[in-house]
């Protein structure tokens, strides 16, 4: 009975030891699967947020461009004017210069040390815009190259082209592409950014810039210096207003991958309201985050 005892004593310890293990090592998941949701959550929103900055570039050469006569605001593929809302480069509170008299020419917007936008933007240092056209007409591009420029303390640099993608005049294209980019955050956080998007015009006129409403395409690609990275694609058409400086609705579905550990999931932009939020879901996670 002794011999007995100790035998089943033993057999008890060892599963209690097993079972303990067992408890231990998904406790150790779930913490390792918390983390990694976290960590691509927050992955996403810097891409969004990157990926935001870039865009406000493409305003930029819109606003500005139409102030001058470049671009597709202000002009029709057979060179007549439009009446449009003129406000003379004073929305972006920046000195505009253009040289040349024909095409190519450039357009350099400068901010300065730093000002702030009728819509609340801050910028400071330049963006030198080369128009190989209006960009009303296919095949038309825009190259923009930064110098000490930050947008809402967002420090962008790369290679930033915008084309005339058109291929039916009743529904105009303009694909934009960012190339060997880099953002670096307020925080100072740094992150290697490309990607290549299609905007087209999705509602409003031309006689009223206020008006427009863009439907984006695409997809981006984010990298830091510890090793994780994400890969965006759109799936729901994105929303983007003029009037509104933030992606109003539409998702963006992506995988983060860092070493060993990985998470996709889905970006989601709301229901047409503007705001700077968004709903990160991955599984049965999910998190509201505030993209800048």
């Amino acid at each position: 009975m002794k011999t007995k005892f100790r035998s089943f004593a033993a057999v008890s310890l060892l599963t209690a030891t097993l079972l303990w293990a067992a408890s231990c090592k998904k406790d150790n998941n779930t913490t390792s699967d918390s983390t990694t949701n976290n960590n691509a959550a927050s992955m996403a929103t810097s891409g969004a947020s990157a990926d935001n900055a870039y865009d406000d570039a493409f305003g930029v050469a819109l606003q500005t461009g139409s102030d001058q006569n470049l671009d597709l605001l202000t002009k029709k593929p057979g060179g007549a004017a439009e009446v449009v809302q003129n406000i003379e480069g004073t929305y972006y509170c920046a000195n505009v210069s253009v040289s040349g008299t024909s095409f190519p020419i450039t357009l350099t917007v400068d901010f300065g040390s730093g000002c702030k936008s009728a819509d609340s933007i801050e910028r400071s240092g330049s963006i030198t815009y080369v128009f190989s056209g209006h960009l009303s007409v296919p095949g038309t591009t825009i190259t923009a190259t930064f110098n000490n420029y930050t947008v809402n303390g967002y420090k962008i640099n790369g290679t930033y082209s915008i084309s005339n993608t058109t291929t039916n005049i009743d529904a105009p294209q303009i694909t934009t592409a960012v190339t060997g980019g880099s953002i670096q955050f307020p925080s100072d956080t740094s992150y290697a950014f490309s990607g290549t998007k299609i905007i087209s015009v999705s509602a409003g006129s031309i006689a009223d810039i206020s008006s427009l409403v863009f439907t984006i395409t695409g997809g981006y690609k984010i990298s830091s210096s510890f090793g994780d990275s994400l890969t965006a694609t759109v799936t729901t058409p994105l929303e983007r207003k003029i009037t509104c400086r933030y992606i109003d609705q539409g998702v963006i579905s992506f995988t983060y991958s860092k070493g060993s550990s990985s998470a996709s999931g889905t970006l989601d932009f709301g229901d047409g309201t503007c705001d700077d939020t968004a709903v990160v879901t991955i599984g049965a996670f999910t998190k509201i985050v505030t993209i800048r």
